[in-house]
């Protein structure tokens, strides 16, 4: 009996747990912009106007915008919003096209 009610209580943790974990982050682990063919490849360094373009149109497909961005060398930092509230902080690799949370 005690097993039944232990295994019920891990599926239900474990459903509870995925289901939140879509609304932490908006780019887990890393992704990457389809400006870019292959994950991680670039032919080209993108320009910033292109990699702000890149970002725009991947977060707009998604539901969100991008707010404040800051570029650092090779590097874009940019603020993520849904509706007024920011919901994540991203790194995207003008060289790479790889994309990553830094919230």
């Amino acid at each position: 009996m005690y097993r039944v009610i232990f295994l019920t209580m891990i599926f239900l943790f474990a459903g509870i747990t995925v289901s939140h974990s879509d609304e932490r982050g908006v780019t887990p682990y890393g992704d990457y912009c389809k400006d870019c063919a292959i994950y991680g490849i670039c032919k080209d360094v993108l320009s910033t106007r292109e990699a702000l373009h890149a970002l725009n149109n991947y977060y707009e497909e998604r539901g969100y915008r991008v707010g404040n961005v800051f570029q650092k060398g090779r590097f874009i930092e940019a603020e993520i919003y849904k509706d007024d509230r920011q919901v994540d902080k991203v790194l995207f690799d003008r060289k790479t096209g790889r994309l990553r949370s830094i919230y």
